[in-house]
């Protein structure tokens, strides 16, 4: 099985950046290996479908704001689930990641993912030109290491 492990989010926007943080620890961790890629990218959008297409699974890596959770708190969802994402916008080039994905699988489903599992780390600070993440934040770092590690079964 083909994994590709994405983390996303801008790093110089303090949380924003947890996505990239984690996939770039993830990548001191995992051994080579042909059939994990992890990868992290500032893009988000439409141009998600540069990554995800020819991986049977795609573990995802982002922010999440939502009225509920509080800073450090990690959601393990699916697309279906994700409708609240910091990267939501109204124009098509952003696009938010469930609408990407359903684009993708109407245009091109013979490469798409069948497996889909995403990492969301509720953020607090998102639009303060940082690479510091906030205390809370920061401390989830290593608990969604240990659980994208388990998902990829090197727990």
């Amino acid at each position: 099985m083909k994994t590709l492990v994405l983390g996303i989010g801008n790093p110089i926007l303090g949380d924003d950046g947890v996505g990239v943080h984690v996939a770039r620890e993830l990548a001191k961790l995992i051994e080579e290996d042909d059939a994990i890629t992890v990868e992290d990218t500032s893009t988000s959008g439409l141009n998600l479908l540069d990554f995800i297409p020819g991986y049977d699974k795609v573990i995802i890596i982002d922010a999440i704001m939502t009225e509920e959770g509080g800073p450090g708190e990690i959601y393990r969802l699916r697309p279906e689930d994700f409708s609240k994402s910091v990267h939501l916008t109204t124009s098509m080039h952003d696009a938010n990641l469930p609408t990407v994905l359903e684009i993708g699988n109407k245009l091109i489903p013979e490469v798409m993912p069948s497996e889909i599992v995403i990492f969301a780390i509720e953020v607090e600070e998102i639009d303060k030109f940082t690479e510091e993440m906030t205390v809370r934040v920061k401390e989830a770092v290593p608990k969604v290491l240990n659980l994208v590690l388990g998902e990829l079964g090197k727990k």
